[in-house]
């Protein structure tokens, strides 16, 4: 699965995976934004989609076995949440894997992927996540209609 865009003044594109940060990303205070299950099967349909976090809430196996998708738990203790994340974007394919964030430890990855999509949300968003990233969001739901819709992608990163 992947999707490959050409963007005129920018270059081509391929996109295979997609990976997002969890906690202040996807839900807040442990809920999911609504409507993101329904958006979260549309995404599968095109890309792999894994979820990545440190696990605040204890709760990112459920997460990922309630929206059909894989999941890598980060807690590297000789090493920053930061750089294992980035890490995981590295094993993925930093060249064809989007990440999606909202926090400093979402920072790195955002900055290395082939496109960082920043996430303001009702947590709010890191002003190193925001300089980090390509496009920034709303919520959720307005990173992934970007990401189902090559017309917005092209209109969004042309120049």
């Amino acid at each position: 699965m992947m999707k490959k865009l050409r963007i005129p003044n920018h270059g081509e594109i391929t996109i295979e995976n997609v990976i997002f940060d969890i906690n202040g990303t996807i839900q807040f205070k442990g809920a999911l934004y609504k409507d993101l299950k329904v958006k979260f099967a549309q995404l599968k349909e095109i890309y792999n989609v894994y979820l990545i976090s440190s696990d605040t809430r204890g709760n990112l196996r459920d997460l990922a076995k309630e929206l059909g998708v894989k999941h890598v738990k980060v807690s590297e203790q000789s090493i920053s949440d930061t750089e294992a994340k980035n890490n995981e974007l590295n094993k993925l394919g930093k060249e064809r894997t989007v990440a999606i964030g909202n926090g400093n430890n979402d920072s790195l990855m955002l900055k290395n992927a082939v496109l960082g999509l920043a996430v303001i949300g009702s947590e709010g968003a890191t002003k190193k996540c925001l300089m980090n990233s390509d496009v920034i969001f709303p919520d959720p739901i307005s990173a992934i209609d970007f990401l189902l819709d090559d017309n917005i992608m092209i209109a969004t990163l042309r120049s």
